[in-house]
């Protein structure tokens, strides 16, 4: 990436026929049309304001244009681009937005209507710089502006929709190709546009006094079809989120989230948390052979609170207790095929003394027939002290059974001899820990996502962060162990994989949240299942081959879309 500044006095000198020596100039907005850049600028002075158009091949060589080009936003929409030679159906395309990113559509071309729902959001405001039709879709450039210290400071961001419906968004990404404080730290800027030349992406910057800069981004592809083909890193499904709330069962009409995943008989089975407007936490069932379309669903719980342990008639819950926003039952499942059974672990709550973890198991003949014959829960951690975060590994270890869960803030793991739970003297004691990460994305809190895989590299363990400087978000990693010591850290990457930036993430009972509690692998393909905003059931997936290399290479590995890396200056 290079930056290049227009020569605005010398622009000023050709511009002198037409003004006064002291006139002041305020560049308004650059673009390209018919192979040209315009640059529009606005001569000020004590009597008049006027419009001046500019023109350059080359995007940087200015010279002043006979004709000028006006620019005029839609009225009522600030911030926008309208897509050039494209129609969806017989309508114009507009994005637009100052906070969120939303859709708008025009048969005239005058008229515009919002589609109102935002197809992007963030932390911060965005604005909407320009889009382009390319070849496989639309290509969004798109700024997030954060104000500090009163000062504006622009990050620069991409987007590609699918050109057969310009509100789905194939993939984005997740941090900026650009950013201000990079570059002109504490300095105020105003962006004026974007445009392609040559294949690079130009933006374009106003400095206060100091005239206006273009920044090359070059070096990368524009064809995320083909840059999708090169980097199978784990990314978000499309169809997300696959399973919501259903209103017509009362049990599961306010969330369904946190799923468990097993892959048996062919098919992935997902047990996710379900809550009714009553609060009260149960698990429901999904099937599916591809692992992301819904075959079935069952219309009841297949597994529901009855131990007092995790059983609330009150209509209320303990504030100091309430886990996961709930007021009791059984939350986030976690599913282990071993031998010929299914265990799960789960969070039972009984609403106001008690969070602590239990295991059930069923028959695996009688879990695929739809037989919920489950054994009678036992609990596995120790009364008064909050463990979460629970799964067995679904391999014995020198005999032993192995279990992972979380006292906060780190994982636990304990060896046991057998699964004879007594609800009495035999607890999981913690004898083995993966601690937090100081000034990391996972620094204030961990736990065990979905249950290990084991892989030719070693047991790969999905897990959830939250970092100290913002407890509000949770993120999601991923671990090597050894296969012979589960509780050694062969690799774990550095940056969260997977964080809720998309609109089912931070839109609904709890924004800024993907949890995970699943995961299988099919045909050589990783499928990682996760709870968005505690609200809906997502998935994300990558080639595992791919996937493991890159967590033992140690670069950043990715659950989200595909990622553009930032250039250097």
């Amino acid at each position: 990436m290079k930056a290049n500044k227009l020569d605005l006095e010398k622009l000023k000198k050709r511009l002198k026929k037409f003004f006064i020596e002291n006139a002041t100039f305020a560049p308004l907005r650059i673009m390209k049309q018919d192979e040209k850049f315009h640059l529009l600028l606005q001569k000020k002075d004590s009597s008049s304001i006027q419009d001046i158009t500019a023109t350059s091949v080359d995007g940087f060589s200015f010279e002043t244009a006979k004709k000028h080009t006006p620019y005029h936003a839609p009225a009522g929409f600030t911030k926008s681009a309208i897509v050039t030679n494209y129609k969806y159906g017989d309508q114009h395309v507009m994005y637009y937005g100052d906070r969120s990113i939303q859709v708008a559509f025009s048969e005239d071309g005058e008229e515009w209507k919002s589609t109102k729902r935002p197809v992007i959001i963030a932390a911060h405001p965005l604005e909407v710089c320009n889009v382009f039709l390319r070849s496989n879709g639309l290509l969004l450039i798109y700024f997030e502006r954060k104000i500090v210290n009163k000062i504006s400071y622009y990050s620069t961001h991409l987007a590609f929709f699918d050109k057969g419906n310009p509100q789905t968004v194939l993939w984005k990404t997740e941090k900026p190709v650009w950013r201000q404080e990079d570059v002109w730290p504490n300095k105020k800027i105003t962006p004026i546009g974007a445009a392609f030349h040559n294949e690079e992406l130009i933006t374009y910057w106003s400095l206060e006094k100091e005239g206006i800069f273009g920044v090359i981004l070059s070096g990368f592809l524009f064809d995320p079809m083909m840059l999708g083909k090169k980097s199978l890193k784990l990314q978000k499904h499309i169809t997300n989120p696959i399973l919501a709330p259903q209103e017509q069962h009362d049990w599961e009409a306010f969330t369904t989230f946190n799923p468990a995943a097993v892959y048996a008989g062919d098919k992935v089975h997902i047990l996710y948390r379900a809550q009714g407007f009553d609060y009260i936490s149960s698990v429901g069932y999904a099937v599916s052979k591809d692992g992301i379309s819904i075959d079935q669903r069952l219309p009841q719980p297949v597994y529901q609170p009855e131990m007092d342990f995790e059983t609330n008639t009150t209509g209320s819950a303990n504030p100091d207790l309430m886990s996961g926003g709930g007021f009791g039952g059984c939350e986030d499942p976690r599913v282990t095929l071993l031998g010929d059974r299914v265990y799960m672990t789960y969070v039972a709550f009984n609403g106001w003394t008690s969070i602590r973890l239990a295991l059930t198991s069923i028959a695996l003949e009688d879990f695929l027939n739809q037989r919920w014959n489950w054994t009678k829960p036992v609990l596995l951690s120790k009364p008064g002290i909050i463990d979460k975060s629970g799964c067995l590994l679904p391999e014995k270890i020198n005999g032993k059974y192995v279990f992972f869960h979380r006292i906060f803030p780190n994982i636990l793991i304990d060896y046991v001899d057998d699964l004879n739970f007594d609800g009495e003297n035999n607890w999981l004691k913690g004898e083995y820990s993966i601690k937090i990460r100081p000034d990391k994305w996972d620094s204030r809190k961990i736990g065990a996502g979905a249950p290990p895989i084991k892989t030719k590299d070693g047991w790969l363990l999905i897990y959830y962060g939250v970092d100290d400087r913002d407890a509000s978000k949770y993120h999601i990693g991923a671990m090597l162990l050894d296969l012979k010591n589960p509780a050694k850290v062969l690799y774990r990457s550095d940056e969260p994989i997977l964080g809720p930036t998309e609109e089912y993430e931070n839109v609904g009972f709890k924004p800024g949240i993907a949890y995970p509690c699943g995961a299988v692998v099919k045909d050589n393909e990783l499928l990682v299942y996760y709870g968005g905003a505690d609200s809906v059931v997502c998935v994300a997936t990558a080639n595992l081959d791919t996937f493991l290399k890159e967590l033992k290479s140690k670069k950043p590995v990715h659950l989200h879309s595909i990622t553009i890396r930032e250039v250097t200056y």
